[in-house]
């Protein structure tokens, strides 16, 4: 598009819809007006993207905020409660790869919608679950659809906003899908306590049908003024269908994807820096902090909406400094993130007793960083791999910390039964610490591996 003068991430040859007419001050001015409305409409596609998220968000963290309650409305064990968190990652991280070969076949759009409707689905079954084998089959479907949503917002936001926009949106993306945990903390959970059970999940099975259908109305996949599909000059994606068929092309993605070391450089980065805070967002964080810090519900959940709001914080800090320090800032923010978590925890866990208030915001302050570095694992992925498989490498890259997230859940029941805490009445300060202790190989394994494979991603990078 030779001749054509760019402002805002917009040429002036995409302006063609009668914008630039006589009378009108001069063609700048008309240029910079399109460029405002073409990013009024790539915000209006990412909210209705985003609303989608935040639901998922708040499906997935369901479980968290009422895990005594779901102990005793289920008569589960504390190895039966993990399994429900357990199966709906490990659905989750699963379906990563095949969702990103469904994103570039069917689009966004659909896939955004889709995932909307299963986990309205998950919801209302385990409104009616009569046991804990219906719920697990509830839970699963959740997992279904949560991992059918996050890539496809990632991808449309890619199509309708301008490249050097994208750093930003995909933090702001990861970070503010953190409000539905917020939610699942304070309206969900006090709705269940309110209303009951059933009333408090067919509520958000209602919210997902009808987000569903706001999306599908809509979305659009791609930007109207894109001239044609693929990659255009406002840096959309291409999402056209792929012509091979679904599994050939996914076979060929994924073995394309596991040849770059920068997919496992991504791969160690999100299954080290994320699962420590999702293990307790997702279930342990409430029991955790009523039997070892003797805080009362309302502290133990005002701790995690506080973690909530420091992600976003920690994403705008550490997105503007590793934007100005690439390549070395991006890592020392990984390595930090990691041995603090390390650090506060082992403070935590040999303590002889509760931790003071402030050190319980201290610590989840630091937990709190873990999700903006983990979003670095998609820059990673983003830099060493082609474009047209990049939403295998995502999905590969974005598997990681829900599988760490699964394996750490499920041992940490595991764990507690055998030391006979079965249920939460029987839960003790001893046995909860030694049962999170689990987690230290976990990030010991992945930060060596990432120090291993980023001198690689970091040559892969700079050739591309």
């Amino acid at each position: 598009m030779s001749g054509e003068t760019t402002r805002g991430g917009v040429t002036s040859g995409e302006l063609r819809s009668g914008e630039l007419r006589s009378g009108e001050a001069t063609s700048d001015e008309a240029i910079r007006g399109g460029a405002r409305k073409h990013l009024r409409a790539a915000y209006c596609m990412w909210g209705l993207g985003m609303a989608g998220y935040i639901f998922a968000v708040t499906c997935r963290s369901s479980f968290s905020a009422i895990a005594t309650d779901a102990a005793v409305h289920l008569n589960a064990s504390s190895a039966a409660l993990s399994s429900f968190v357990y199966l709906q990652l490990c659905v989750y991280a699963v379906m990563q790869i095949p969702a990103g070969a469904l994103l570039d076949r069917f689009g966004a759009r659909k896939l955004i919608a889709a995932g909307c409707l299963s986990l309205a689905l998950g919801q209302g079954m385990l409104a009616f679950a009569p046991g804990i084998a219906a719920a697990v089959t509830g839970r699963a479907i959740v997992g279904l659809g949560d991992s059918l949503i996050f890539i496809p917002v990632v991808r449309l936001a890619a199509s309708w906003f301008p490249v050097r926009r994208l750093p930003l949106i995909n933090q702001l993306t990861g970070q503010i899908g953190g409000v539905g945990q917020i939610i699942s903390v304070y309206p969900f959970a006090g709705l269940l306590h309110v209303a009951g059970w059933r009333a408090a999940f067919l509520s958000l099975s209602g919210i997902g049908v009808l987000i569903a259908a706001m999306v599908r109305l809509g979305v659009r996949d791609e930007p109207y003024w894109t001239p044609a599909r693929g990659a255009g000059a406002s840096g959309a994606l291409d999402t056209a269908p792929a012509r091979a068929s679904l599994w050939s092309g996914m076979r060929r993605g994924v073995a394309q994807v596991l040849r770059s070391a920068g997919t496992w450089c991504a791969f160690c980065v999100h299954g080290c820096t994320w699962f420590s805070a999702n293990t307790l967002y997702l279930l342990w964080g409430v029991p955790f902090l009523e039997t070892v810090e003797g805080v009362d519900y309302g502290t133990a959940s005002g701790l995690l909406a506080f973690a909530m709001v420091m992600n976003v914080v920690w994403a705008l800090t550490l997105g503007r400094f590793t934007s100005v320090h690439p390549v070395r800032g991006r890592a020392g923010a990984i390595v930090l993130s990691v041995t603090a978590q390390m650090v506060v925890w082992t403070i935590v866990l040999c303590a002889p007793g509760p931790m003071p208030v402030w050190f319980l915001v201290a610590f989840f302050a630091v937990l709190a960083t873990g999700a903006p570095c983990a979003n670095m694992a998609l820059d990673y992925a983003r830099e060493t791999n082609a474009p047209q498989v990049m939403g295998t490498a995502t999905g590969f890259s974005n598997t990681a910390g829900f599988i760490v997230s699964a394996i750490v859940l499920a041992l940490i029941g595991v764990l507690l039964d055998a030391q006979g805490a079965t249920t939460p009445a029987l839960y003790t300060p001893h046995a909860m610490r030694l049962a999170m202790a689990v987690q230290y190989p976990f990030w010991i394994a992945g930060l060596v591996g990432f120090l291993v494979t980023v001198p690689r991603a970091w040559r892969l990078a700079s050739r591309s």
